[in-house]
């Protein structure tokens, strides 16, 4: 079946490693032009663009209010308008004022300004990364996360209903524990944690990013033409 991918100009936030990269690699064997975002890893980025023909990067930190905003207007003064977004780029700062905008606001302004971009009448696809923490109680720690992962699927859910009708599509992935280096803790040298972590897992691994963007892509593309609103888990049966 035809992706429907083809040409099509998608924005991937957060590209220059684990689920970003993997996703926009994918994309790209699709034949979408892919914006390969980064906030301080501009080798790593620029490996990823080179490994996706015509594809460019760009660097923003999106724990700024301000950057959605350049972010999307650089990639549309590129790419001469937006066909598809995943906000895959989050994380845990120090602060939990930056850990809701890089997780929630920043996502939530980015897919505000991609609707305002998307050509009419084309139909056009947003999918959000979300967390399994989004969905069940989480460690004090990662209580700002939980909370801004949780209302990004709402954010979501709403504007899937409000854009629906113009054919603009919004869904979510929702991992479980996936093994990329945001999973490698300084309190946790030999990974013992990270282990016992996997084994509460039923299907007993970790994802891989690649099984992440499969569904990422699967969701960007024309096989879930009919599926908006959505929040796809990804967790090896874990709830």
């Amino acid at each position: 079946m035809d992706s429907g991918l083809r040409g099509k100009h998608i924005l991937v936030t957060g590209a220059a490693r684990g689920i970003g990269a993997a996703t926009a690699r994918l994309l790209a064997r699709e034949g979408a032009v892919v914006g390969v975002h980064f906030v301080r890893a501009q080798a790593a980025a620029a490996v990823v663009a080179a490994a996706c023909p015509g594809s460019c990067a760009f660097q923003a930190d999106l724990a700024d209010p301000a950057a959605p905003a350049v972010l999307m207007a650089a990639f549309c003064a590129w790419a001469g308008g937006i066909d598809g977004l995943v906000n895959n780029a989050g994380g845990v700062p120090a602060d939990a004022a930056a850990t809701f905008q890089l997780n929630f606001a920043s996502p939530v302004a980015l897919m505000d300004l991609a609707h305002g971009q998307f050509a009419v009448g084309k139909g056009a696809a947003i999918v959000n990364v979300s967390s399994i923490v989004a969905g069940r109680a989480a460690s004090p720690r990662l209580d700002a996360y939980a909370q801004a992962k949780a209302a990004l699927e709402q954010a979501s859910r709403n504007r899937a209903l409000a854009w629906a009708p113009a054919g603009i599509r919004v869904n979510c992935v929702r991992p479980g524990v996936v093994d990329t280096d945001l999973n490698v803790w300084p309190d946790d040298p030999d990974r013992a944690k990270f282990q016992a972590r996997i084994a509460r897992v039923p299907m007993s691994r970790a994802a891989t990013p690649d099984d992440v963007a499969a569904a990422i892509v699967f969701l960007a593309s024309d096989a879930a033409s009919y599926m908006t609103g959505t929040v796809l888990k990804i967790a090896g049966g874990e709830d």
